[in-house]
């Protein structure tokens, strides 16, 4: 697979009609998305707009990702699509300007109501072995949903291969420097895709060596430990002991779920103090 003109040959190709401008940095993060329900078509026609034959003004996407792995491709990937709403990912804040959307078709959460059953987000209620023929689900608590677990539809291997070859493909095309789920990045705190089913990490293990293309980072976390280990079970590197948001990281490792690195000085820089924080609380400094 390959990009050419912004564009995925091969790929269904119909604009949405809710776009912004043309974008005058190419893009750095690629985000992944579900679209809350079951039906490809009717997601992608939702999200292309008025061009789609919907009343959907508000949102859009670059591509959609069916659960057989179909994918129509609805906006050109140097225009801005509306699917990261108020979000922020280190130092860069509105994430449309500066992301790609992936929207893979998913149901997300689905509640149980005490029955035996799950309820999705438009009222679909499906029992366990309704679930598994659909694809098979997961059980997992989320605080942003409530307490108590919900049932979390699978993404199928085909819908997944699919996904994985679009994202080589960015990456090989556009100096992206992170791969993040629209939860991670949402300021609102509501937000949940693409889920606990979702195989993120296969994602990002895409990056390879392009994971360190930036080797300056951020500390995103508002207080954010060092410590002398990869883990918790090591001591705090006292001072500093903890780094606030928004301190300058010179990353010069990584070793699973940790990174090891040297802060910057308060003249920007780089001290002689070095250590290890868990890489969720890091991010790459942009400089779009």
């Amino acid at each position: 697979m390959r990009i050419e003109n912004h564009k995925i040959p091969g790929l269904w190709y119909g604009q949405s009609s809710n776009l912004g401008a043309r974008r005058e940095k190419p893009p750095v993060v690629i985000v992944l998305h579900y679209t809350t329900g079951w039906n490809g078509k009717a997601s992608r026609d939702w999200l292309m707009g008025t061009a789609g034959g919907t009343i959907n003004t508000r949102s859009s996407a670059h591509v959609v990702v069916d659960r057989d792995g179909t994918a129509w491709q609805i906006a050109g990937f140097d225009r801005t699509a509306w699917h990261a709403g108020p979000s922020r990912y280190g130092e860069l804040q509105g994430l449309n300007s500066h992301s790609i959307g992936i929207e893979f078709v998913n149901a997300g959460w689905m509640k149980p109501n005490g029955l035996g059953d799950y309820i999705d987000a438009y009222g679909k209620r499906m029992n366990a072995r309704a679930l598994n023929k659909a694809g098979g689900y997961t059980l997992a608590p989320h605080g942003r949903v409530g307490s108590g677990a919900f049932a979390w539809p699978l993404y199928p291997e085909a819908q997944i291969a699919m996904g994985l070859d679009i994202v080589q493909a960015l990456i090989a095309a556009y100096p992206i420097a992170a791969i993040v789920s629209h939860e991670e990045i949402d300021t609102r705190g509501w937000k949940t895709d693409p889920g606990p089913a979702f195989p993120m990490e296969r994602f990002r293990g895409l990056m390879g060596e392009a994971a360190d293309r930036e080797e300056v980072h951020v500390v995103t976390a508002g207080r954010l430990n060092l410590r002398g280990g990869p883990g918790t079970g090591y001591e705090k590197i006292v001072p500093p002991g903890v780094l606030l948001r928004g301190t300058r990281l010179k990353l010069l490792k990584r070793e699973g779920d940790w990174a090891f690195v040297a802060p910057e000085r308060g003249d920007g820089e780089e001290g002689s103090i070095t250590g290890w924080v868990h890489a969720a609380y890091i991010a790459p400094k942009f400089t779009a």
